[in-house]
């Protein structure tokens, strides 16, 4: 283990590399106390310790397939591929592991191609040593820009190919890369294969340092996202569910953040004097932060429900009490977009850089954003092009707009069917990322 340390931090690797792993040395060690604290108070959090340690459970097979999907997001774009992969190789073992709790329960429901779902280890190079020694993956796949320095060299020095799949680089991070591009590049020399987005992604992990003849052109996997299939039977009783009649209308925020809240609730409120019968959807993009959005809507003096308890207590005469639904379950948003009259995407009204606007597509509906959609700049500015999707600039555009769709069916069906038109363009990266990556596939199929 000393060995592995020394090889990974020693002066020939640049010096860079030294601070970086003395940084990481230190700030697990001042860690400690919190991690600590953590554990004995948040059950999830101490089982999630020992595998961020790298001490991951012995496994029942070996030479798997590793994936690496931090996040929610990560891992809904990896579904449609992982899918793919294992229906054509069934007999691949797959290990899938994220950062976040969120993402991690997300994977064990949406992912029983899955063999094992595990939290990833800290990018310590001792710790990362552990777990690739335990795990003995044959290939390595990272979903869009989980670049973490030490589990490339080392899974690069140990022969083990990487593909980085869906690969991003937002226009906020890149200059942060590019400052760092004397580090970066002898990072992305053990990756081999960058499977993009867009064309200046492409661009962009070039500047960073990324082999141009390494780098391919995909599209993006969120186009290959697949709707919940349903039946009018289950659009009625998801309804009931909630307590509706049916013929309400629905205004859903999705995946919202501090300072958006407020301004959505105000904004509610003064379209309930133009459409007394609307129904605010409001779903956080982090759901720890529910009681602080339940004390907002409490301030402005609105009734509300929890999903879990509308769904234990809807009636109609419920509803006629509260005309606001606080989404509380984690994998549902998707579904009840398919009720909304328009969507809002959350992340956009501040400076977090938006989040997925094609999933309300599927069913074809009104989508807005604010100004800030950086982290989906491309797909945001070709949906606006295409008409299928529209950017206000604040509050009061926001209001005008919502104002105008509300009471314009045509218009905002003319938006929906322009979107969902867009959205099956688009479609195929699954395919074409598929066939980049079967030859690893084939190959590690005959090494086993």
């Amino acid at each position: 283990m000393v060995w592995v340390y020394f090889r990974l931090t020693h002066p020939r690797y640049t010096m860079i590399f030294l601070i970086y792993n003395v940084f990481l040395t230190i700030a697990l060690i001042l860690a400690s106390p919190y991690f600590l604290f953590r554990s004995l108070v948040q059950k999830p959090f101490r089982k999630s310790i020992p595998q961020r340690m790298g001490f991951f459970q012995s496994l029942s097979f070996k030479s798997p397939l590793w994936i690496h999907a931090a996040s929610v997001g990560e891992v809904r774009c990896s579904i449609p591929l992982l899918k793919r992969m294992k229906k054509e190789f069934p007999h691949v073992k797959i290990i899938l592991t994220t950062m976040t709790f969120t993402g991690n329960k997300m994977a064990k429901t949406s992912l029983p191609e899955a063999d094992q779902i595990l939290f990833t280890p800290f990018d310590h190079p001792l710790i990362v040593w552990r777990a690739v020694k335990k795990t003995q993956p044959t290939l390595l796949l990272i979903a869009e820009t989980e670049l973490w320095p030490n589990l490339l060299r080392f899974c690069g020095r140990k022969g083990i190919p990487i593909i980085l799949f869906n690969g991003r680089i937002s226009q906020k991070s890149f200059p942060r890369y590019r400052f760092l591009r004397f580090f970066f590049k002898e990072c992305l020399k053990s990756i081999s294969l960058f499977l993009m987005q867009t064309e200046e992604d492409r661009t962009r992990i070039i500047g960073m340092g990324g082999a141009p003849e390494k780098i391919r052109v995909m599209g993006n996997l969120k186009f290959d996202q697949t709707a919940p299939p349903f039946a009018s039977e289950s659009m009625a009783e998801l309804t009931q569910c909630l307590g509706l009649r049916g013929d309400e209308k629905i205004l859903i925020a999705g995946s919202t953040h501090p300072g958006e809240e407020e301004i959505l609730i105000n904004l509610y409120k003064e379209l309930k004097k133009i459409e007394p019968h609307l129904v605010l959807i409001l779903a956080p993009r982090h759901l720890e932060r529910l009681e602080e959005v339940e004390k907002i809507l409490k301030k402005e003096s609105l009734s509300w429900q929890r999903r879990t308890v509308f769904s234990q207590n809807g009636s109609h005469s419920d509803q006629e009490q509260s005309k606001v639904l606080l989404l509380d379950t984690m994998g549902e948003l998707m579904k009840l977009y398919s009720l909304a009259t328009i969507v809002f995407i959350g992340g956009s009204l501040v400076p977090i850089g938006g989040h997925n606007p094609l999933e309300p597509l599927f069913f074809k509906k009104c989508v807005l954003w604010g100004p800030h959609m950086f982290n989906f700049l491309e797909i945001s500015n070709q949906l606006i092009e295409a008409g299928g999707g529209i950017r206000v600039s604040g509050k009061e555009e926001l209001f005008s707009q919502m104002k105008r769709f509300l009471s314009d069916e045509g218009a905002r069906k003319e938006v929906g069917e322009k979107g969902y038109q867009f959205l099956q363009k688009h479609q195929g990266a699954t395919e074409r990322m598929m066939d980049e990556i079967r030859p690893f596939l084939i190959k590690k199929t005959l090494s086993d």
